[in-house]
């Protein structure tokens, strides 16, 4: 595959590629992922003996997915060879038994990251190999993928997963494994053929060599030119991105939205899978068009699921993809002055708005026409808070949504007062006032306080015959 190469210059090789992307520097603790398999233990060998010059602190984790009757014998066996290479192990399990390999998956990976955050370890290790990345490869061409999505397995991804065997052939590991026996359980369920990747693994791989020898060497190949090409479209994509203003974290990234359906429409699809790898797992066609749809209509305080893993949040116009739920965003923590405008100019027709503030989910409904000195009602509709009407006389536009802030006052029928005073004769608890709503005016004069009080400038009576805006706003139930 790669022309045939000593298992002895395997530590070598792991060290150049090591020192080649960068990895943790001495002192730093690491996370082995060890299923117990012949692959994982192998990686765990070379860090913890011939790599040891590396002044890693290793320490060793299994998940027990209770797939299998007897998978809990797997968490003693590799207990006991971490505890006999005097490596610290800790042991995770499902709560029950896992249904498919997707939440196998996601199951893993979660605990894999409690592990490396409660022991303040840099990153993850697997053993993903070179025939790992075959499979990957071709799997994901049976499934249709793009460019990005041949690159296969990366060597790294956040947050904090590494694969420093990732371009060695696993014929060469059985052959370090048999040179230093190192030991190795074998799965039942990697020869399961109703398993895709399996099929791939035992049937299909074989056949392919069988047409072309050379078939294994040109996989690996598609996947490096596919992974340079995505590099070269990354570098294209920096200056759009920054016109998004991103804003990255570990494990998640915040980019502006009216910014972002500025840019044409085709260069949309590929900005947002750019940003998607930098907060976690790729994003396939399907998540790519609902991520797309939500961002164009989605309203402020909601989150799409794309993935298990994956979520895209917008409030108002920020928007997130975070991974696990790493940096999501809560509307429940209204910082004082939060604010959105909601309508911009005098409405020439009925309309309404949702919102999501403070873990209230608002809906914002508005019409205008003639006052007839009667109260307002506008139909059906949210019940809990009650209708307000606005001469347009002197009212400034936009009207918004905000929250208090320190020194707000507000107009009554005796003059200014301060708002803090009139919550407290409201009983208003102090806890929930800076998640109370305030509709203001473009001056930010408070005119209405949804449910409790309306200023001066929106009384409940006014000379009929002069125009007004009708508003409504209610809580909806989520």
């Amino acid at each position: 595959m790669h022309g045939r190469r000593e298992a002895s210059d395997l530590p070598g090789r792991v060290h150049a590629a090591w020192s080649g992307w960068g990895g943790p520097p001495p002192g730093s603790t690491v996370v082995v992922a060890l299923s117990g398999g012949l692959d994982s233990c192998v990686l765990l060998h070379l860090l913890r003996f011939p790599l040891a010059g590396l002044g890693l602190r290793v320490v060793a984790a299994h998940f027990d997915h209770r797939m299998r009757r007897d998978s809990g014998v797997d968490a003693h066996w590799v207990s006991g060879v971490a505890g006999a290479w005097r490596v610290p192990v800790r042991i995770g399990e499902a709560e029950r038994p896992v249904r498919n390999e997707t939440e196998a998956r996601r199951l893993r990976y979660d605990f894999l990251e409690r592990v490396r955050a409660e022991e303040e370890a840099s990153m993850v290790l697997t053993a993903h190999h070179a025939e790992d990345q075959m499979e990957t490869v071709i799997f994901r061409i049976l499934r249709g993928t793009g460019v990005q999505g041949l690159a296969g397995i990366p060597a790294r991804r956040e947050p904090g997963v590494a694969r420093p065997l990732l371009d060695e052939a696993r014929d060469e590991l059985v052959a370090y494994a048999e040179q230093h026996r190192v030991p190795g359980r074998l799965d039942p369920s990697n020869e399961d053929l109703g398993i895709a990747r399996n099929r791939i693994r035992h049937e299909l791989l074989p056949r392919i060599t069988d047409i072309h020898p050379g078939a294994r060497e040109a996989i690996l190949r598609l996947s490096r030119n596919a992974r340079r090409t995505g590099r070269a479209l990354d570098s294209l994509l920096a200056p759009v991105l920054q016109r998004l203003r991103v804003d990255r974290g570990d494990g998640f990234c915040t980019f502006h939205r009216e910014a972002f359906l500025d840019l044409p429409a085709p260069v949309q699809g590929e900005a947002l899978r750019a940003l998607a790898r930098r907060a976690g797992p790729p994003l396939d066609e399907t998540g790519t068009a609902a991520a797309l749809e939500f961002i164009r209509t989605g309203h402020s305080g909601r989150v799409l699921h794309l993935t298990h893993t994956l979520h895209l949040e917008r409030e108002f116009d920020l928007l997130r993809l975070s991974w696990n739920g790493v940096g999501r965003i809560r509307s429940e923590a209204v910082r004082p002055g939060d604010q959105v405008p909601f309508l911009r100019e005098p409405p020439a027709r009925p309309g309404r708005s949702e919102i999501d503030f403070g873990g209230r989910h608002l809906l914002i409904e508005w019409a205008s026409g003639r006052v007839s000195g009667e109260e307002v009602v506008m139909g059906p509709g949210p019940s809990d808070l009650r209708g307000c009407r606005i001469e347009l006389t002197g009212l400034v536009f936009p009207l918004s949504l905000r929250s208090p802030r320190p020194g707000d006052r507000i107009r009554g029928p005796a003059g200014s007062r301060k708002l803090k005073k009139l919550f407290g004769e409201l009983r208003v608890p102090a806890r929930d006032r800076v998640r109370t709503p305030l509709v203001v005016d473009g001056r930010d004069e408070i005119l209405w306080i949804p449910g409790l009080y309306r200023s001066a400038l929106a009384p409940v009576s006014s000379e009929a015959g002069g125009h007004a805006v009708f508003l409504k706003i209610g809580e909806e139930a989520e």
